[in-house]
């Protein structure tokens, strides 16, 4: 299942935006302006309980990280690049259709549902109801087992929507779906999440999902606005006024209404003398207003120009120069107020001088508390040494030794891949224990448990004719490892290899995915199915695959992720990881794991910023800031706060926080 959702994401099409704002459910319209999805991982059936309600939204890492919207803001395109003209017989939508892979197509969107923000609330057991389906044709929902079997992953068994999806516990999940004709769908879902052990529930609010399927012919662009067009600068009484309204864009609405109004404080009235896209009238008021709608099939106002003023002049122009001069004469007085004013940012002076005065008298300040910081700070000139403080720092220190976590069920991103503080970080990532929890991996065992056993692989594919099976679609009681690159984004730093340098083990571990209607397909970069060898995910994404470990018994895997800038070639490269899985009956006789924690330790630091060492008055008590109490004197630890940030340096977090937390 690859995902790559990058930075890139389908651009809004002016067609489809258009057919969905005539969509609209329950009272609620799509959007006036959707964010189309075209490609990408996208959650559209998204579970959480927040504050004690359930949400049913849509999540998707095509825009950003896990962005959520409400489905009714989100327009999910299936490209005309999902036609398939000759699905096999046995599956649903055959002989034609639009198909969206359960293995994703980086091309197309990969809609699926996610219920583990459910995981701590009690309300795990969710059902998912899509209890309406509106569209030219019908909709096909299913997974494929291990070796392409068609299954039912709806309730009543079935595969067509609408019908129900239920996740008895916290899941991730995406499907095959099958769209039989293009258009425009909308579907209707409700979730529902149970307590297994009291039986209470929680309900969502209904969601709207509008998908369009297929490429539609794009309408002309509807107008939004009118022009006036044909105004004089002036006219005489009784003169003609001849107005024409011109819509933005070409349009085939005919329907215009006209208005006017005697001045720009008057009603507005419909105007005689108003038909089709002109207005005739007669030049009688000096201000009078004119203003034009054009109106929608459905009678509404879809473009409106402003109002345009009709001015009548008979060249009558005595008395206007007086005004101007008295005019001239107001602004000589204010400029008269102004160089008053001036003077006032001055303490000595005449009004010019008001602000240097004050420039000279900040500077006197500043020169004091330069001389007070020196002075604090125990400073005698010439070369004696820099006086040490001690400083809280925060430092990376040996953890406590500990047992390993054990996971055996559940979503699971093995190679998490990040950037963080300009250095690439492969870690582990898992929602069994809690939602996005990242991990040392050489802190986890992973759990192949035996119900994994599969004794009856195909001939074609990897690990036949038995071996341990983790699928490619999730199996709730065994783990799910994938891996996720989408930490990447935004870095520059986002074609990633995933280098799994050795794998020691009893046997062999393959590693591969399947094609729409079964069959294996490699994913290595030398188009091979066993490890060790090579993942690449060109733009961040989140990907699932098939595993087969050909033994039972314990395998650990050597990791190493690199991440290029395809801009210019610079590369990051992770520390090396070890992954430990245990195949078959439960693991036992683990080894301790130790790692490293973060803790606030005191060293030493000059005003400048620089390393030193304290002393063993500081060491022992008399400044130790781990101390309980402390023998430092106010005035000491005033100067020293003063010494430091009169510097500039570096060492911010001094003695004085530290026994304020204390007091």
């Amino acid at each position: 299942m690859n995902t790559r959702t990058g930075p890139r994401w389908g651009h809004a099409v002016a067609g489809l935006v258009a057919t969905a704002l005539a969509v609209g459910t329950m009272g609620t319209a799509q959007a006036a302006d959707p964010l189309v999805l075209d490609h990408g991982h996208i959650d559209a059936f998204h579970v959480a309980v927040e504050n004690d309600e359930l949400v049913l939204d849509l999540a998707e890492d095509v825009t950003g990280s896990h962005a959520r919207h409400a489905p009714e803001d989100v327009l999910l395109h299936v490209k005309e690049d999902a036609w398939i003209a000759d699905i096999p017989e046995q599956y649903p939508g055959s002989p034609a259709g639009y198909v969206l892979p359960l293995t994703q197509d980086p091309n197309l969107i990969w809609p699926g549902w996610d219920t583990n923000a459910t995981a701590g609330s009690g309300h795990t057991d969710v059902e998912i109801d899509i209890t309406s389906v509106n569209g030219p044709g019908e909709v096909f929902l299913y997974t494929l087992t291990g070796f392409g079997t068609v299954t039912s992953l709806l309730e009543d068994g079935g595969y067509e929507l609408p019908g129900t999806l239920r996740e008895e516990t916290p899941a991730h999940t995406h499907a095959q779906w099958t769209f039989a004709e293009a258009g425009t769908y909308t579907l209707t879902a409700q979730a529902t999440a149970t307590n297994p052990d009291n039986g209470d529930t929680l309900t969502s609010d209904p969601a709207t999902y509008t998908f369009t399927v297929g490429e539609q012919e794009e309408p002309a662009p509807a107008p939004d606005s009118l022009s006036i067009e044909g105004l004089a600068d002036h006219y005489h009484t009784g003169g003609a006024v001849e107005l024409t309204a011109v819509p933005n864009v070409a349009t085939e609405l005919d329907h215009y209404h006209w208005y006017t109004r005697e001045s720009s404080s008057a009603e507005w009235e419909a105007a005689e003398g108003g038909e089709g896209d002109r207005y005739s009238g007669t030049a009688e008021l000096d201000g009078q207003q004119v203003r034009a709608e054009l109106l929608g099939d459905d009678h509404e106002v879809v473009a409106a120009s402003e109002p345009v003023t009709i001015h009548v002049d008979d060249h009558d122009d005595s008395g206007g120069t007086g005004g101007k001069s008295g005019g001239s004469g107001e602004h000589s007085g204010g400029s008269g107020g102004d160089a008053g004013g001036t003077g006032a940012g001055g303490s000595t002076g005449g009004d010019t001088g008001g602000d240097s005065d004050g420039e000279a008298g900040g500077s006197g300040s500043d020169g004091g508390t330069t001389s007070g910081a020196s002075s604090a700070a125990g400073s005698t000139g010439g070369d004696a040494e820099p006086q040490c403080f001690p400083v809280e720092e925060e430092r990376e220190v040996p953890a406590e030794p500990s047992e390993a976590l054990v996971l055996d069920h559940g979503h699971i991103d093995a190679f998490h891949v990040l950037t963080e503080g300009g250095d690439l970080i492969l870690n582990l990532k898992e929602d069994v224990t809690g939602s996005h929890v990242t991990h040392s991996p050489e802190d986890v065992v992973l759990h192949v448990k035996p119900e994994a056993l599969t004794e009856d692989i195909p001939e074609g594919y990897p690990g036949a004719p038995a071996g341990y099976l983790l699928p490619l679609t999730q199996d709730p009681n065994l783990i799910w490892p994938g891996w996720d690159t989408n930490g990447t984004a935004g870095s520059g730093y986002t074609d990633v290899e995933i280098d799994i340098t050795s794998v020691n083990g009893p046997g062999e571990v393959f590693l591969y995915t399947t094609n729409t209607f079964g069959g294996a397909v490699p994913i290595l970069e030398g188009g091979g199915y066993e490890l060790p060898g090579t993942l690449r995910e060109e733009t961040p994404a989140h990907t699932h695959a098939q595993w087969t470990f050909a033994e039972a018994g314990t395998y650990t895997l050597t990791a190493e992720a690199t991440a290029t800038n395809p801009d210019n070639g610079d590369t990051l490269t992770s520390d090396p990881a070890t992954y430990t899985f245990a195949v078959g009956d439960a693991p036992d006789g683990l080894a301790t794991r130790g790692g490293t924690t973060t803790e606030s330790v005191t060293v030493g630091q000059t005003a400048d910023g620089e390393d030193c060492e304290l002393s063993d008055d500081q060491l022992s008590g008399g400044g130790n800031l781990a101390s309980t109490g402390s023998d430092l004197s106010p005035s000491w630890v005033i100067g020293a706060s003063v010494a430091l940030l009169a510097s500039g340096g570096a060492a911010f977090v001094i003695a004085r926080r530290r026994l304020a937390a204390r007091a």
